[in-house]
């Protein structure tokens, strides 16, 4: 597995990372079997977050006896310091270490959370008094959309990470504006949602007749041909998921730009306005299960699979016409979707 070195961290980290958000989806003999397949394969940074169920559990049961094999890398949501405080000591216990390689506030995406985090009483203050006590020893944060934010953390010279959302879907101001910046600042690039939530690792079947030649290989090479990515870290649930994302971060990805630009091109007739499934709307007032839900609208309008969208649909607790349109869960999208509008479209083709 080839290594970068994660900027001004100074940890060589492999160009492949694992991302554990589909952690939970696995029981723990398999969780125990795919993390230690992922290490035997030349991974070496496995990134987990507070939010992730009980991802960080099951990683510090199955990697504590190989603990400097690795390097790990955890999320807190929290915004004031006594939360962050807590979290980092819940995230020492649960991943079985004395010390955690860096810590990130996570989805730092507006700038009203950012200036909470930094200002008096924020948790960056918490973040710096563990860093001093060894307990973490980078820190970092993740944001999804807000260049402002990026830029301000970027510059900030606290923050020595930065996680972003990135793929051939996504707003070229990252491409050309964020990632440069952040590599002339030294700060380390850590990509997500690679697969944009999973479509471009299987896309729709009419998607495939037009554009033949996008598989969950070019989609990976088409960051790492990158040079200002450090990793990238896709989520895994399976040994075969496993071993084909090795494969890329075990050669040189490159990728010509004919065939870079023959993907954008082909890739941008899926549009941008998709759930990725990441669960950062919940939990909705009305208790409607909104990714979930819009699985369905996504494969009864992508896939064709009307009968199978309808029949899940119809099982649900709570329907999509619950919503009241309360907003909340467009404030809380990381992408900005408007979920009531699409929620309005999946109880029509569902119901």
């Amino acid at each position: 597995m080839m290594k970068k070195r994660l900027g001004k961290t100074g940890l060589k980290v492999s160009i492949v990372g694992f991302g554990a958000i589909k952690l939970p989806l696995l029981d723990e003999e398999s969780s125990t079997r795919l993390l230690n397949r992922a290490l035997d394969l030349g991974i070496n940074f496995f990134d987990t977050a507070r939010i992730y169920g009980d991802s960080e559990q099951k990683i510090g049961k199955a990697l504590s006896e190989r603990r400097d094999e690795f390097y790990i890398s955890t999320k807190s949501g929290a915004r004031a310091a006594k939360g962050m405080e807590k979290d980092i000591q819940t995230s020492l216990k649960n991943l079985h270490t004395d010390h955690i390689d860096l810590y990130m506030c996570h989805s730092l995406s507006d700038v009203e959370s950012y200036e909470r985090v930094m200002g008096q009483g924020g948790v960056i203050e918490a973040l710096k008094k563990a860093k001093r006590e060894g307990l973490i020893d980078h820190i970092g944060f993740s944001c999804h959309r807000s260049h402002e934010t990026m830029e301000l953390g970027i510059k900030s010279g606290v923050f020595e990470v930065i996680m972003v959302s990135y793929n051939v879907l996504n707003d070229e101001l990252v491409d050309e504006r964020i990632m440069p910046l952040a590599k002339e600042l030294d700060v380390g690039i850590v990509v997500m949602k690679p697969f944009a939530g999973g479509l471009l690792a299987n896309p729709p079947p009419t998607f495939k007749k037009q554009c033949p030649f996008l598989t969950a290989e070019k989609a990976l090479r088409f960051i790492l041909a990158n040079p200002c990515v450090d990793t990238v870290i896709p989520g895994m649930k399976s040994v075969e998921e496993l071993e084909a994302n090795v494969r890329v971060g075990e050669t040189f990805p490159t990728m010509s730009k004919t065939e870079k630009a023959e993907l954008v091109k082909a890739v941008g007739a899926l549009g941008k306005e998709f759930c990725r499934a990441c669960g950062y709307c919940l939990p909705c007032p009305q208790r409607i299960r909104i990714p979930m839900i819009l699985r369905f609208l996504s494969y009864f309008k992508c896939y064709g699979l009307v009968k199978w969208a309808r029949a899940r649909y119809s099982m649900e607790a709570v329907k999509a016409d619950a919503c009241i349109e309360c907003r909340q869960c467009i404030e809380k999208c990381p992408y900005g979707l408007d979920v009531p509008t699409m929620l309005k479209e999946a109880h029509k083709l569902l119901s």
